[in-house]
């Protein structure tokens, strides 16, 4: 998506740099802001998904977020009727778009420290529970929203990574790292149902033998 344009008058028209660094990855008009959805998305959820998005362009705020709240609160059912993997993409599509309305709502306000953290949450709702929709938009919002965290500490290196083994763990070549031989391990396998709670520093490799997911989280 291009930068917007904004003309005086503008309904969208708003102070501070996040604001702008956000308008400028929606197109101009709601028009161009629209998900094709498939038959299993009823008619009167895509007609409140153009009435939101209709509010949003118009910058009725508080409107728009009481609609997004109604996105959210109805496809959340739809993800929660079944098993995962039988749960339509269109519907975790509905998700996403209702997390970035709402998000983008709650960013309205400038200087709101409290709304730009409750905004990050949506997105990382969003984006664990949704499917990438118009250009991974919600995942530039996030990044966004990152950089103009209250308090948020800079990175201290441009480079910084989470470190990673060089080793395949599962055909080691013992020649380069003839030491990993040596290497105390645990192992285990996970049922359906179960968890397993990895501590800080500890190297782990996992490998999936079904569908699953992960959730790893770095502490600052």
């Amino acid at each position: 998506m291009g930068e917007a344009t904004r003309h005086p008058g503008d309904p969208l028209a708003g102070a501070g740099a996040l604001w702008e660094a956000l308008r400028a990855l929606l197109p101009d008009s709601k028009e161009d802001l629209k998900l094709d959805l498939g038959e299993k998305v009823e008619r009167s959820v895509v007609t409140l998904l153009q009435q939101a998005t209709a509010l949003f362009y118009e910058g009725r705020r508080d409107e728009c977020l009481q609609s997004s709240e109604a996105i959210l609160d109805y496809s959340w059912e739809k993800l929660n009727t079944g098993p995962w993997q039988d749960v339509d993409k269109d519907w975790r599509r509905v998700y996403a778009f209702g997390c970035l309305l709402k998000a983008l709502c709650l960013c309205q306000v400038p200087g709101d420290a409290a709304a730009v953290a409750a905004a990050l949450r949506v997105c990382d709702m969003g984006l664990l529970m949704g499917a990438a929709i118009l250009g991974d938009v919600l995942l530039k919002v996030a990044a966004i929203l990152q950089t103009h965290r209250p308090g948020k500490r800079p990175a201290r290196s441009a480079t910084r990574e989470q470190p990673s083994t060089k080793v395949d763990v599962e055909n080691p070549d013992l020649e380069k790292f003839p030491k990993f031989a040596e290497a105390p391990f645990q192992s285990c396998v996970l049922s359906p149902g179960e968890i397993l709670f990895i501590p800080v520093k500890y190297w782990h490799y996992v490998r999936a033998l079904d569908l699953s997911f992960s959730v790893s989280f770095w502490w600052s």
